[in-house]
């Protein structure tokens, strides 16, 4: 008996070596798969980007979204397909778009729609016949003609921040262009979504803290993609506690509490006065009146929704203006090429050509002038 228990006992002080044995042997062999057996194992590229996503967490958040530079340098090194992680290739060869996309119904990637921590947006969505759905419900609304019958708005709000300018101008004040076009942005896309804008166009800074949070947000979103758990867990977290451990992720979910603040009283409507809008009919008064099933209007679903459009709506369109504004400053040609184009159409000084005149010029509409080495 005594042989016995003592055997149990060897066993017992056994065991979590032999536990710690197995789980070394199983990551070993994991590792040896995804190198050298997975289906992309055919594909070049640095084969320690091909057995863990930690060498993408280091490029995209230690230092801080560089990755794509990185994928840049393997290409040159290992050629126009490259394998980038466990799971991914990375082609870079335009001609090659059409050969592979030959599958009309494809279903988006998981991994990369999570860093949006907006689930319930066609931009989140996977499955191909969804997006299709949420996709098809607002696409009316940034077709040609629809944005056009938005041009007295757009006026009002780029003749507000000319106005602005002028005053900044005479004051010699120095202003951050990338807040000031964050703010006619956004200004513009809440008014078309929600049918009332931040006034950020009014604020003396145009608002900084909402392009920072859009930086914070973004920044975010790539170590959601890393750890798919983290958002749904400090969700749960008051807002307070979050903003001591991770700043970055609170200046996300600020943006999506704003954005909720927005939707609730579009929802809360009642019956009775529902589709009397007129003129401040917007995208999320159609998407609740709309014969989308239920399920589809839903406040988070719909707040998922307008974080997408609040983001994408405004960061994209202030970038791009930016962008222009400096390269018109650092090639001073083109900014007199284009002055040039444009007198062609303003007669006086305080009039905006409308979008479909400022079609017609083909140095405007073009966009080929020389981008000088930085």
């Amino acid at each position: 008996m005594e042989d016995i228990i003592a055997s149990l006992r060897g066993c017992k002080s056994t065991l979590p070596a032999i536990v710690v044995g197995f789980g070394i042997l199983y990551m070993v062999i994991g590792a040896i798969r995804r190198v050298y057996f997975s289906p992309l194992s055919k594909f070049p590229g640095s084969k320690f980007a091909a057995l863990t996503l930690w060498n993408e967490f280091y490029w995209d958040i230690v230092k801080r979204g560089t990755f794509m530079w990185r994928i840049e340098e393997m290409h040159k090194k290992y050629g126009p397909i490259i394998r980038i992680n466990p799971y991914e290739i990375h082609i870079l060869d335009s001609d090659f778009y059409d050969d592979f996309y030959t599958t009309p119904k494809l279903d988006k990637y998981r991994w990369w729609t999570n860093l949006a921590g907006a689930d319930g947006s066609g931009f989140s969505t996977v499955p191909h016949e969804l997006h299709r759905i949420r996709r098809g419900a607002i696409a009316p609304f940034f077709s040609a003609r629809s944005v056009s019958q938005l041009e007295p708005m757009l006026k009002e709000k780029i003749e507000k921040l000319c106005a602005r300018f002028d005053s900044i101008a005479k004051s010699g004040e120095i202003v951050r262009l990338d807040a000031a076009f964050m703010a006619l942005t956004m200004d513009i896309i809440c008014r078309y979504a929600f049918a009332s804008d931040r006034g950020y166009l009014d604020k003396p800074d145009f608002e900084l803290k909402w392009k920072e949070t859009i930086l914070g947000a973004f920044e975010g979103g790539a170590l959601g993609r890393q750890f798919p758990w983290m958002l749904p867990f400090m969700k749960k977290l008051p807002l307070s506690v979050v903003e001591k451990v991770n700043p970055v992720v609170a200046h996300l979910f600020t943006w999506q509490t704003l954005v909720k603040d927005a939707v609730i009283p579009i929802l809360a409507e009642p019956m009775e006065t529902r589709g009397k809008e007129g003129k401040n009919k917007t995208i999320f008064h159609t998407l609740r009146d709309s014969d989308l099933p239920e399920e589809e209007k839903t406040l988070q679903r719909l707040c998922d929704e307008g974080e997408i459009l609040t983001g994408a709506g405004s960061d994209t369109t202030a970038s791009a203006l930016t962008r222009t504004l400096f390269y018109l400053k650092w090639v001073p040609e083109t900014l007199v090429k284009l002055r040039k184009e444009l007198d062609t159409l303003v007669v006086d000084r305080g009039s905006i050509p409308s979008w479909n005149e400022l079609q017609g010029l083909p140095y405007l509409v073009s966009g080929s002038f020389p981008l000088p080495a930085l």
